[in-house]
């Protein structure tokens, strides 16, 4: 009779494989992610697509020291990549997107509500004021942009020599703070929005955009373009699977396409006719062939659609040849200075900014044309003091983006949309310093976003990552 033993071996080989738990890939960490990169790809290729289409037009043949504006405009650019590297090469976090939490969604619906109607009450003030008196002078400013943007210096002029005050635009101005959060929280929680918030945002949008085309005036109109384009940036990103974040991205880059040609089409009309308006031909001078094929104002206006984005490094050039003086804290944001000279009695012209100068040596207009933002940034910093700011500018832009995608939070979002919006502006001036509501909102968010910061320090624990469900 035979007999046979049991083998040991095998049952010791199945015992373990059926015990064993399945293996679990765990995802690569974020900055091997290509979202990880995708904000420093947008911000590089602007400032040096801005930088390279400068050059091909005649404002070129005017700067007096090719050599030093490439040497400082690459070497800022090349900070800013720097920063953003160091930021996201020190750190191993797994791009794990957070939930939101239904605390967080409560806040987004109470800030959309109150931001929605600041926006409408803010828009509907600032249209009195400039002389809206109905329906039928707001379609006559429509009508003739370059007449309701010279208009607005008017206003601007009896302002300071009347001394006149709208408290309701003054307590509005103190809630700047407001103005950072109806757009991005808009995009970026849309689907978890009652229809009721959605049309209190977009009349908001639309009430505040119609100052803007009011008064024949760009700057509103593009920041919320900008805006728009970063929240659908962070929209995009937040969905943990691959196929559909591409997917979700498709969508995002065709919907900021078709909302960034309807700017350029009113930009093109309003530039051709500030052109005509202001005899400026001399400086914007269209494209024969293009002339040819589209006739002589809309040639004209897609001149002007490429000068206005670039003509400040021309300005930039003018300035890198002015001596230095410091301006004591009081020339990079003329916001701050504003209120210096409002309440302390200040005489911010002895504090001149570095475009202040400029004009004065050269006469190229600080109110009227661009410099870009780093004279602003060297009236208090120097120039090589601009470039180390520049790194820190990268640092921070990454961190923010890493915070957005990581654990989420209202906070980081709204910070990082602003930061969109000042390197967005960096062709031309120093965007979140020129206005009082724009330095307000930005403080407010730094200090919230600071206290956060040093109250997570003082308790020896950061907040943990979300996981997503």
């Amino acid at each position: 009779m035979t007999t046979t033993t049991p083998d040991l071996t095998t049952r010791r080989f199945v015992s373990t494989a059926t015990s064993a738990q399945p293996i679990r890939h765990r995802p690569a960490p974020f900055r091997r992610s290509l979202r990880a990169w995708l904000p420093l790809l947008l911000a590089g290729g602007w400032m040096l697509g801005t930088f390279g289409l400068f050059w091909t037009g005649a404002l070129a043949q005017q700067v007096p020291n090719p050599g030093t504006l490439c040497l400082f405009v690459l070497g800022a650019t090349g900070a800013f990549a720097a920063g953003y590297v160091a930021q996201l090469w020190r750190s191993s976090s797994r791009p794990i997107v957070g939930t939101t939490r239904s605390t967080d969604v409560r806040r987004v619906r109470r800030l959309v509500l109150a931001s929605g109607i600041y926006y409408v009450v803010l828009g509907v003030a600032l249209l009195v004021e400039y002389g809206a008196t109905g329906p039928g002078s707001i379609i006559a400013s429509l009508q003739d942009p370059a007449g309701a943007y010279l208009n607005k210096f008017t206003v601007y002029q009896q302002q300071q020599d009347s001394g006149r005050t709208n408290p309701v635009i003054q307590v509005l101005t103190l809630l700047g703070f407001l103005g950072t959060a109806l757009v991005p929280l808009l995009v970026v929680y849309w689907r978890r929005l009652s229809g009721g918030l959605r049309l209190v945002g977009l009349a908001g949008i639309g009430v505040y955009s119609l100052f803007f085309l009011y008064i024949g005036t760009l700057k509103g109109l593009g920041d919320f373009v900008l805006m728009i384009a970063a929240g659908l940036l962070i929209a995009s990103s937040r969905n943990p699977d691959r196929t559909g974040r591409k997917m979700n991205r498709r969508r995002a880059t065709v919907l900021v396409a078709v909302v960034f040609a309807l700017f350029c089409a009113y930009m093109v009309s309003n530039q051709a006719d500030r052109v005509d308006q202001f005899g400026t031909h001399d400086r914007v001078r269209a494209n024969p062939t293009v002339e040819r094929i589209v006739g002589e104002q809309v040639a004209t206006g897609l001149a002007a659609l490429v000068i206005y984005p670039t003509h400040g490094y021309l300005g930039l050039a003018y300035n890198l040849e002015t001596p230095f003086v410091w301006s004591h804290g009081l020339g990079s944001t003329p916001a701050v200075a504003s209120y210096g000279s409002q309440y302390l009695g200040i005489d911010t012209d002895q504090y001149p900014a570095y475009p202040t100068r400029t004009e004065d040596r050269t006469g190229w207009p600080a109110g009227m044309y661009w410099s870009t933002i780093y004279p602003w940034l060297a009236s208090d910093l120097t120039f090589p003091g601009t470039v180390l700011f520049m790194a820190f500018l990268g640092w921070f832009f990454a961190r923010l983006w890493r915070e957005v995608n990581l654990s989420g939070g209202i906070l980081p979002t709204l910070i990082f949309v602003q930061m969109c919006l000042l390197v967005a502006y960096i062709p031309a001036n120093n965007q979140l310093g020129m206005s009082r509501p724009a330095v307000i909102g930005l403080a407010t968010l730094l200090s919230l976003y600071l206290w956060m910061a040093l109250t997570r320090g003082a308790s020896g624990s950061a907040p943990p990552e979300r996981v997503q469900r």
